[in-house]
């Protein structure tokens, strides 16, 4: 510490000395102007005094003081004599005689050294405008004494006067003075000079002993540093060598001693080559000095030579030194010791090689998992469905439903876990594509619509008017987080309503910034259990688990997915009110296909009654059709036959199916092909039969707000069903199901036979092939996960035209429990067109059979 203070202070003491030093010469130099000064004041007013002495007061008593001087001889004399006086000083720049009058107090010009031609000469009788304000001239007259001033400004220019007496009256007072200007210029030059004469003597007598002793500290320093470094590089553990430029060891630090096992003494004057191995390529030594030679550092690796005989790594650097005649003047080699090291890396690379093993054996057991637990899956809620389609008793069909909700979680759990697990490895991927926001709230509340119907949960929904047509997002992944949170705010709501609202706000172009809102009237959260909501595996209460179930894995995969989509998630919630989960993506609008680009159609001034209880659904549709630009009207049931409309929209629930029902026979003159009925998912087939002869159509809720749109349009040119699939279509389309799987085929084959196709089963891609040879089909169904021929490699075989050049784009759709990304990416580089997770319900295959028709019909238009 006190060797630290030592080295501040000699670190300080120079400067300090300089500035002290600096300083006095400063002083020094205002003390020489000052001493320049008197100096120059003295001979300033000899000088005036010796002039004075030129001259009688006799001889000045003849000037009167008036213009009538200037042709007399006196006046004459005393001319020339103050011109003879200024030519033979040549700092003097102006001679002139005043004369003071005391009753006017007049200072008037009697002559001056001017020619008669100069435009500056003052004549006789001339006043001396700057008399009064003059301190050197008012002090000659008060005290009769020689005086001076200056640098003054005048008319004339900048001068330093000095003035003496040239003559007294009888009472002896001042009555003629004579004054010299000089230039202020020289005056001031002069002063100045002086004083840097003193400053530079004053800092070279001081400077110079400082100057030594800063040299002779500036040596100590670097002997210092010197020292300092030799010992730094001696007792440094990375091996340090100087190479003279005939290659020979000139110096080795400790370092390189114990590195190698040599002493010093054995080092000093061999050649650096003798430490190498045989086995070193000749070009890697031969690079090194070439390099070094031309003066540029040369950095590698190789193997040195212990002297026990064994190799060992070394990682190092070869620099030239250069002299003060920029020529290389020898070289510096630092060696890193690398066996440890590369031990390490070792170490590293096989842990790296056993995690990637493991994280691949990990992948491939959840995908034979995935695969094992989907397929019976797919057999039960595949059948489950086809059973509640049979005429069953109420108490069976509860049975089904709880069979068919069982399997439904089941299918749910594994996804979650699949979905984490690829969430915890970082392999899980958004691929982003063109898609309607509004598509994806609509879909996710399709699939809650069943839940939401048997608790009588009004499902609602809101998108702002600045909401972008379509936008480049992940539409399978924000799906997946809307699904989520509208399935909690389900789940934990016993009665009353959830709404999903969409808003947007514009950051720059392309990019928005869109903010999902799901709101409930359920439970609520307390704030304090707000950070445990979004941990894995994490509920708020044991007693949840056992009420609603879960995994607690939905919001922590859903948080995850929304940060990767650019956003985040917050909750706000009341305990016994409800709760609202919002989160924000970031996405660009981007211009969709042609039915995208279609305006929609025009509702303006056409008249929608609302019919129904006053509920939360009638206000959503309300502002809906007054955005829209219809005249809309609300009323009760019975009060409908006595309104006014184009279009009537009835919200009907079971309690009020049968009062319609009377209604529409009592009132047979309602115009029912415009009549719209509303409808939960779950209506009793029987019900929605005594439904359809009264209305034009049913529309299933949660309602779609363009389709709403083009039914209020023309309503009356409507004959689609309520059921989101027809099941009375027939495709009337052949169809090569290749599955190996005898639960799955029998399943496949029931929905295909509701579907109207017919179909070739293969139990494998072997066989698939086979039977593509002998016959054409329209689609092939195809299983990833079968013997002797895998789907994948199938699909590559079909597209190559090993089953025949006519079936070579044969339309081929996945189907597999295979749920990862990148088997899907698998199936689509392949070749595949479309990909179906099992378990696939009816509605999927239709979908996929549309989908396949549309493609198939646009091609054939082209």
């Amino acid at each position: 510490m006190a060797s630290r203070h030592r080295a501040r202070l000699h670190r300080h003491r120079l400067p300090l000395a300089g500035a002290v030093i600096l300083v006095l010469g400063l002083l020094a130099g205002r003390w020489g102007w000052n001493q320049a000064r008197d100096e120059a004041v003295v001979v300033l007013l000899q000088r005036a005094e010796s002039a004075t002495a030129v001259f009688t007061a006799a001889e000045t008593a003849q000037l009167s003081g008036t213009a009538a001087d200037l042709g007399s001889p006196a006046y004459a004399a005393v001319k020339q004599r103050l011109q003879r006086m200024r030519l033979a000083d040549p700092n003097v720049r102006f001679l002139y005689l005043f004369r003071f009058q005391p009753e006017s107090g007049r200072v008037i010009f009697l002559a001056d050294s001017e020619p008669p031609e100069s435009a500056e000469i003052s004549l006789p009788g001339d006043d001396y405008p700057e008399a009064a304000t003059s301190p050197g001239l008012q002090s000659v007259l008060q005290h009769g004494l020689p005086a001076f001033e200056g640098p003054i400004d005048d008319s004339f220019g900048t001068w330093v006067t000095g003035y003496a007496v040239l003559a007294r009256d009888d009472a002896g007072r001042v009555r003629e003075v004579l004054g010299v200007d000089i230039a202020a210029r020289d005056w001031t030059g002069n002063l100045w000079v002086a004083a840097l004469r003193t400053t530079v003597l004053v800092w070279f007598f001081l400077g110079l002993p400082l100057a030594g002793y800063g040299i002779m500290r500036r040596q100590q320093e670097q002997r210092e540093v010197i020292r300092n470094l030799s010992e730094a590089i001696e007792q440094s553990h990375t091996s340090v060598m100087i190479i003279g430029l005939d290659l020979q060891i000139e110096y080795a630090n400790r370092g390189f001693c114990e590195q190698t096992g040599h002493t010093r003494r054995d080092l000093i004057g061999r050649s650096w080559r003798e430490f190498l191995v045989e086995s070193m390529p000749a070009e890697l030594a031969a690079d090194a000095v070439t390099v070094t030679r031309v003066g540029q550092n040369w950095h590698g690796e190789w193997l040195n030579r212990h002297k026990g005989g064994h190799a060992y790594p070394v990682r190092g650097v070869v620099t030239a030194v250069r002299g003060r005649q920029n020529q290389v003047s020898c070289y510096v080699a630092v060696y890193e010791d690398m066996t440890e090291v590369r031990r390490n890396e070792t170490v590293l690379r096989e842990a790296k090689e056993q995690a990637e093993a493991g994280d691949r054996a990990k992948s491939q057991f959840l995908a034979t998992m995935s695969h094992e637990v989907r397929t019976p899956l797919n057999g039960i809620v595949g059948f489950t469905n086809l059973l509640l389609e049979t005429p069953l008793t109420p108490e069976q069909s509860d049975y089904m439903q709880t069979i068919r909700s069982s399997g439904e979680a089941l299918i749910q759990l594994t996804n979650d876990i699949l979905d984490f697990a690829r969430i915890e490895s970082g392999k899980l991927k958004l691929e982003p594509q063109p898609c309607d926001p509004r598509d994806c709230i609509e879909d996710a509340l399709d699939l809650v619509a069943a839940r939401a119907g048997e608790k009588k949960i009004e499902l609602l929904h809101w998108v702002e008017h600045n909401v972008p047509r379509v936008v480049e997002a992940d539409a399978g992944r924000l799906r997946q987080v809307l699904i989520n949170l509208i399935n909690n705010a389900v789940k934990f709501t016993e009665i009353g309503e959830v709404e999903v609202r969409l808003a947007a706000r514009p950051l720059e172009a392309p990019a928005w910034e869109l903010e999902f809102t799901v709101r409930d009237t359920g439970i609520g959260i307390d704030a304090v259990h707000y950070d445990k909501l979004f941990r894995p595996f994490s509920q708020l209460e044991e007693a949840n688990t056992r009420r609603y179930g879960g995994t607690g894995l939905g919001l922590a995969i859903s948080s995850n997915l929304v940060q990767l989509m650019g956003g985040r998630i917050d909750l706000q919630s009341e305990p016994g009110v409800g709760s609202t989960f919002s989160f924000t993506i970031r996405a660009e609008e981007v211009d969709g296909d042609e039915a995208a680009r279609v305006p929609p159609p025009n509702i303006s001034g056409v008249r929608v009654a609302l019919a129904g209880p006053a509920s939360s659904l009638r206000n959503e549709l309300s502002r809906l059709g007054e955005r829209w630009g219809a005249l809309v009207s609300t009323a009760t049931i019975e009060e409908l036959p006595g309104l006014a409309w184009d279009v009537a929209l009835i919200d009907v629930d079971e309690a009020m199916a049968t009062a319609l029902g009377r209604l529409a026979e009592a009132r047979p003159g309602l115009p029912r092909d415009k009549m719209l009925a509303l409808v939960p998912l779950d209506l009793a087939p029987t019900l929605r039969a005594g439904l359809r002869p009264h209305f034009r159509l049913l529309i299933n809720k949660p309602v779609h707000h363009q389709s709403l749109r083009a039914l209020l349009a023309a309503p009356v040119s409507l004959r689609a069903s309520a059921i989101p699939f027809s099941r009375a279509n027939s495709f009337d389309l052949r169809v090569l199901l290749v599955e190996d799987n005898p639960v799955n085929q029998r399943l496949m084959q029931k929905i295909l036979a509701k579907l109207g196709c017919r179909w070739t089963v293969a139990e494998n891609g072997r066989i698939a092939l086979e039977e593509l040879q002998r016959a054409d089909f329209d689609v092939v169904l195809m299983d990833l996960h079968m013997p002797e021929m895998d789907g994948v490699s199938a699909i590559t075989a079909i597209r190559t035209g090993r089953a025949g050049e006519n079936m070579r784009d044969v339309w081929i759709a996945a189907l597999t429990a295979d749920a990862r990304v990148d088997q899907q990416h698998r199936v689509k580089e392949a070749g595949g067109n479309d990909y179906l997770i099992k378990p696939v319900r009816l509605e999927d295959l239709d979908k996929m059979l549309r989908r396949f028709l549309a493609t198939r019909d646009g091609n054939a238009s082209a």
